[in-house]
């Protein structure tokens, strides 16, 4: 081949697809066509009332479908109850627009979920999605009084997308939608799910600030896009957890990809947590904080006492990450932030912030407050950022756009 020709090559491959990191089809395969397409409400007689449990039916629908060889479930519009359906490989869920989905009410206040996608053996399940149709569908969580439920809890899955849905939060206490290590009895390694799309999510209501829209603990080849919270931490890419400790806390994380990710009146749009995690590649850009506590948060990787004497060390994300195109808008309430981070506020916005914790224990030690900076970088680490890529700092002093621990305020240097 001829040296023109080659120069001819490499400028014009990346106009055709090829090397785009963020591109949907490197993450998740459409299915072509479907084996058999069936109806919740005509097929199983759901009457598409909140009052009835339509769990069961639900469950049977996908069951039926699987066992066909996968296919299609369609839910119509309608009020629906479900509670702990768990999806199977090749089951695709298209919801209609004007659809709402409730957990159904329980006698008790175990941990449970509205949908479950895992395998209970190494072997994942493959080829899922649930997705809205002619606009986004809505699960409603402010009906129940039970806090403790995930909308979505992902284990071992690999090829599938969750897109076009509302959820309207209440301060659960788990992000509603959370990507958890599969640990399989007598096994020598975890499970966790890779090649996903996750798109056009809009978290609504209000989340608590220790989770919020989005929690990976664990996964790989992930493509976030479009999502944005109301309180809480839209997108938080933290692994910690007691049973990642036995398999030494390497590469966690791997190519996670985001694109458009918003936070208001939460702590933040993006939190990077390693703690004692060896992750490797994340990507993030066009992050956008409104009257949020942080656009971003960088945060230091460590190991506790227990973790040290297992021989845990301080955590980190690979230094090919990259965090860019920031923007960030400064509100004098609401934002949701604690007082470790105190310190990097202004003496003079202090007597902003509310008396009273947001939500009782366990993060009864949250408060309504001021927003403190675009960005804090309070890493041990280093990744590609620099604060060139905050693009917009709108209504904060300039001191405060990008905070490190060189910044830190004492208490007693306030009057």
């Amino acid at each position: 081949m001829k040296i023109k020709q080659i120069v001819f090559l490499l400028v014009f491959i990346p106009f055709l697809g090829f090397g785009q990191i963020d591109k949907e089809s490197n993450f998740y395969t459409e299915p072509i066509s479907f084996k058999v397409t069936k109806n919740l409400k005509t097929d199983f007689k759901v009457d598409a009332l909140f009052e009835t449990d339509d769990s069961k039916e639900l469950q049977k629908a996908i069951d039926c479908i699987s066992e066909k060889g996968g296919g299609k479930l369609i839910i119509p519009k309608g009020n629906y109850s479900f509670t702990d359906i768990v999806l199977k490989s090749n089951v695709h869920i298209e919801i209609d627009s004007d659809a709402v989905i409730r957990p159904f009410k329980r006698s008790n206040n175990k941990n449970y979920f509205i949908f479950l996608l895992s395998s209970d053996t190494k072997e994942p399940i493959e080829n899922a999605s649930v997705v809205g149709v002619n606009g986004q569908f809505t699960i409603d969580l402010s009906h129940t009084e039970h806090k403790k439920v995930r909308c979505f809890s992902i284990r071992n899955v690999h090829n599938f997308k969750l897109s076009n849905f509302k959820i309207i939060d209440n301060y659960t206490l788990f992000a509603s939608l959370e990507f958890l290590p599969l640990e399989i009895k007598n096994g020598d390694k975890l499970y966790s799910s890779k090649n996903a799309l996750i798109k056009n999510i809009d978290g609504l209501g209000i989340a608590d600030y220790g989770y919020g829209l989005v929690q990976v603990r664990t996964g790989k080849n992930m493509l976030f896009k479009n999502l944005s919270g109301i309180g809480g931490t839209t997108l938080r890419l933290e692994g910690h957890l007691k049973i990642l400790r036995a398999f030494g806390g390497k590469d966690n994380m791997e190519h996670i990809i985001g694109r458009g990710i918003r936070c208001e009146k939460g702590n933040s749009a993006l939190m990077l947590s390693p703690h004692y995690i060896h992750n490797g590649l994340v990507d993030i850009r066009d992050i956008s904080g409104i009257g949020c506590g942080f656009a971003v948060r960088i945060e230091t990787g460590f190991a506790n006492k227990d973790e040290k004497v297992l021989g845990l060390k301080p955590g980190y994300f690979s230094p090919e990450s990259v965090v860019s195109n920031v923007k960030a808008t400064f509100a004098s309430s609401e934002a949701q932030i604690k007082p470790k981070h105190y310190k990097f506020m202004p003496c003079n916005l202090r007597e902003l912030i509310s008396e009273k914790p947001i939500t009782p224990f366990p993060h009864g030690d949250s408060y309504n407050g001021p927003s403190i900076a675009a960005v804090v970088y309070n890493s041990n680490y280093k990744i590609n950022f620099s604060k060139k890529e905050v693009v917009l700092a709108e209504g904060f002093q300039d001191n405060q756009v990008v905070v490190t621990n060189e910044d830190a305020i004492k208490d007693s240097d306030c009057p």
